[in-house]
């Protein structure tokens, strides 16, 4: 199911880009067939540099700006409640039936004996090495996979839990959100606001290219290249559905508030 959603991504993906080329090439060149053919190959180098880009740089962290918030606001007010623990072990027992509560952290027993610890760093400063170091030794025994959910941690822990034998995931406030809160549906109460903070512009672009977004641009340049075979074609219609597209193209592929994990957390 995955990997034919992928390919129906890859799809989309490749028409925006197909749409693009071929509407200036259209403009460009007589010849309906040599603008088909051109535009082809020009959308398999993009995708091929694409794929090769993407797989340099990886995902980031993707979230709206209401869930932003919302994230913020819930990490905060778990952080000042004492039965914090409590909440967490019945997020899991939600799910999973063999659920253990121990001092710091929650045990899960899965059927094909696999063991999953989630620990829950619920401290303002930035997880460190010395913190996971210190979150280890203090566990009964290792488990198969530790998850650790935290305010935020450096790029670089993401290369120093690979050393472990067993597997470490570090999630932040906001991949806690997504990959937990969202996936179990299962929300911490929210008692403490946090004081609004000023967005950047950066964040109103993310927001305004969200993959929600895509369906709207889309619509509105194939309305315009459908008119184009209606009348003649301008330079107008070739930049502003360029734009339309491109804006299209922008919001189906940003990751800023798309972040997607593959695989079940717990």
């Amino acid at each position: 199911m995955k990997r034919f959603l992928f390919i129906i991504q890859t799809f989309i993906k490749c028409a925006l880009i197909f749409l693009i080329a071929f509407i200036w090439l259209r403009f460009i060149f007589d010849a309906f067939w040599l603008s088909l053919i051109i535009s082809f190959v020009i959308t398999l180098v993009i995708e091929l540099l694409s794929v090769f880009l993407t797989r340099k740089k990886g995902a980031k962290n993707n979230l709206k700006i209401k869930e932003k918030e919302d994230a913020e606001n819930m990490f905060f007010s778990l952080a000042q409640d004492k039965n914090r623990l409590d909440f967490f072990y019945n997020l899991a027992k939600s799910r999973h039936s063999n659920v253990l509560k121990l001092k710091n952290y929650i045990e899960i027993s899965h059927n094909d004996s696999a063991k999953v610890i989630l620990y829950p760093f619920m401290k303002f400063q930035k997880l460190t090495q010395d913190d996971i170091i210190e979150i280890t030794n203090g566990l009964k025994t290792f488990p198969d996979k530790l998850v650790i959910t935290c305010n935020e941690y450096d790029k670089s822990i993401l290369n120093f839990v690979k050393s472990f034998s067993f597997e470490i995931v570090v999630v932040d406030k906001y991949e806690t959100y997504f990959a937990l809160y969202k996936e179990y549906d299962f929300y911490p109460e929210v008692t403490v606001f946090q004081k609004q903070t000023k967005y950047s512009f950066k964040d109103f672009l993310s927001y305004s290219f969200n993959r929600s977004k895509t369906k709207g641009y889309l619509l509105s340049a194939l309305a315009l290249f459908v008119i184009s075979f209606f009348v003649q074609m301008s330079v107008y219609y070739c930049i502003t559905a360029t734009l339309l597209l491109f804006f299209a193209l922008l919001s189906f592929t940003n990751k800023t508030y798309n972040k997607k994990i593959e695989k079940e957390l717990l």
